[in-house]
């Protein structure tokens, strides 16, 4: 996602062009833009450009920040995200699907370094809460306007659900109706589904499809070290697999579909 960060970046310096008072006011309301994960943010930093570029015009002319926005900054932040194509899919599986990859082969990987260990779905919790917090945050950000309305207090507790009631939720159902576990032998062909699956998505997602292949490549590798009795050699590859997928938790592709912005 380099263009997309040189974009954020460049408003970044055109925001700096905007004292005093004015400062703080913008800073919110692009925050709040930027955060609007249902949107493509290529589209979000276009529009933050244009918004930045008259908000500093107008300031050059003597007029105030908040003249822009009237009483309701957040009405006026969404009535210009309204006017924004939404984020396409490929954009939401490249941003959350290695927060799905990740805590599954770091708990299988684990299991090579200690055959004892047995994989649990709580392992998974970590992760869960990581994107489901980005969700949560991104429908209670209307908070930080400091503006009580209907439309913030539902948002705000949407964000509080999906951060703290649902991951309750998963545990409490994953621990008294579903307490599953699995050992390395059973997690051998779940780790062959998982390749397949990777190469799937790499076939649907193709502007993807390195994210996809990699993981899937991953996936081949785990599966290849369960075979393997605990020693030196087990445990350096384990650590080599981990190794590698950091690199790919935090690798976000740039998507060409994203660019298709007039």
């Amino acid at each position: 996602m380099k263009k997309l960060n040189q974009m954020r970046m460049a408003n970044d310096q055109q925001l700096k062009q905007i004292h005093g008072t004015d400062y703080a006011y913008t800073e919110t309301v692009v925050i709040y833009l930027r955060g609007a994960l249902r949107k493509n943010p290529y589209a979000v930093e276009h529009a933050i450009s244009d918004l930045l570029t008259t908000l500093i015009d107008a300031q050059t002319a003597g007029r105030k920040v908040s003249t822009f926005f009237g009483d309701d900054p957040e009405t006026a932040a969404d009535n210009i995200l309204k006017e924004l194509p939404p984020a396409p899919l490929d954009y939401f599986v490249s941003l959350f699907w290695p927060f799905a990859m990740f805590p599954l082969i770091d708990g299988i990987l684990m299991m090579v370094v200690d055959h004892e260990t047995r994989l649990l779905l709580t392992d998974f919790f970590p992760m869960l809460i990581v994107s489901l917090g980005l969700f949560g945050i991104s429908f209670g950000r209307g908070i930080s306007f400091n503006r009580l309305s209907r439309k913030t207090i539902r948002r705000v507790l949407i964000s509080l659900f999906l951060i703290v009631g649902l991951p309750l939720l998963i545990g409490y159902v994953s621990n008294h109706v579903f307490n599953l576990s699995f050992s390395s032998t059973t997690l051998i062909p779940i780790c062959g589904g998982f390749v397949f699956l990777n190469l799937g998505l790499a076939a649907c997602f193709r502007k993807n499809a390195l994210l996809f292949l990699g993981w899937s490549a991953i996936w081949a590798f785990t599966a290849a070290t369960l075979f393997l009795p605990i020693s030196g050699l087990s445990v350096g590859l384990a650590f080599v697999g981990l190794g590698a997928c950091l690199l790919l938790l935090f690798y976000r592709p740039e998507s060409q579909s994203h660019l298709e912005i007039s």
